[in-house]
């Protein structure tokens, strides 16, 4: 069981109303929203391409087609963009279209090396019917456009980095507050006991913290937050059990950082956890890991 009264409350039931308390209703910090470093250096890695399909918007609609017949002639590069202006990631630079003029799928290259007097009326085609070649008629600059559709894209990704953005939040907040008693390294690629739980299956996961006293490690924390219900914070709830039991043994701390409004829709795992693991805290409750370092004792 959580070890209440070592955290400073005279009972389980006043720890657990603390943490249900405080809990974070979002994790949402500035980084949240776009990974801006990803979506410019998405972009900038076609700058030349994109260069010369802008020619494209200064081209009376009349000539369009016929310019661009020349661009793909002349510089065979500018079809690996063509996917990235209707916000599609071509898998291995190919997509499969469905047409329902004749029923059938046709397959799309968009690879330089694919390029050629055969496939490039294929290519045009396409672009017409996908509207892309009106889009040149309605956008001024295409490299400010496709940052546009980049930053879209980057949505998708923000699920995974909002785990990342509340790692980031307690290993900053826990190096604030240890200070420098202790040697506190993040994502540590030389200690970690996920070998030995899962039988040196997962042999490259490591710990979102640990933290060393005399280069001896004593705690081993992992970070998560949930923003919506479902059966991986549960599965994780109950891995984490075991977890616990193996750093107990190998005289190592464990302590579990978790927040999120999804706990107070799965209270009863989070609290079965509770029962069987001596530190869970949130995020607002992080400062006292000084509490739990300060009682470690690691016997040479």
């Amino acid at each position: 069981m959580v070890k209440f009264e070592e955290l400073g409350f005279s009972s389980f039931e006043e720890y657990k109303q603390r943490f249900f308390d405080t809990l974070l209703p979002s994790d949402k910090t500035y980084e949240y929203f776009v990974d801006w470093n990803k979506v410019k250096s998405a972009v900038n890695e076609y700058v030349d391409e994109l260069s010369l399909l802008n020619s494209l918007t200064k081209i009376d609609a009349t000539e369009r087609v016929t310019h661009f017949r020349y661009l793909l002639i002349k510089y065979p590069q500018i079809v690996e963009v063509i996917p990235l202006l209707i916000a599609e990631r071509a898998k291995k630079g190919r997509i499969d279209i469905f047409d329902p003029e004749i029923e059938s799928f046709l397959s799309f290259e968009f690879k330089r090396s694919k390029v050629s007097e055969k496939t490039i009326p294929q290519i045009i085609n396409f672009c017409i019917k996908t509207g892309i070649m009106d889009l040149f008629q309605e956008v001024k600059d295409v490299h400010d456009y496709l940052l546009g559709v980049e930053v879209g894209l980057d949505t998708n990704a923000r699920k995974n980095r909002s785990g990342d953005i509340f790692e980031k939040m307690c290993q900053q907040k826990v190096g604030k507050l240890i200070g420098i008693k202790y040697k506190i390294v993040n994502n540590d690629p030389h200690f970690s006991l996920y070998p030995v739980v899962t039988r040196g299956r997962s042999k490259g996961k490591k710990h979102d913290i640990v933290v060393y006293k005399d280069n001896r490690p004593i705690l081993i924390g992992e970070f998560n937050f949930y923003n919506t219900t479902g059966s991986k914070p549960i599965s994780i709830a109950e891995s984490y059990i075991e977890m616990a039991r193996v750093a107990k043994e190998h005289n190592v701390e464990f302590l579990w950082v978790t927040d999120g409004p999804a706990w107070h829709k799965m209270e009863q795992p989070l609290l079965h956890s509770m029962k069987e693991i001596d530190w869970i805290l949130n995020y607002r409750m992080l400062e006292l890991i000084r509490r739990i370092l300060n009682l470690q004792t690691v016997k040479p």
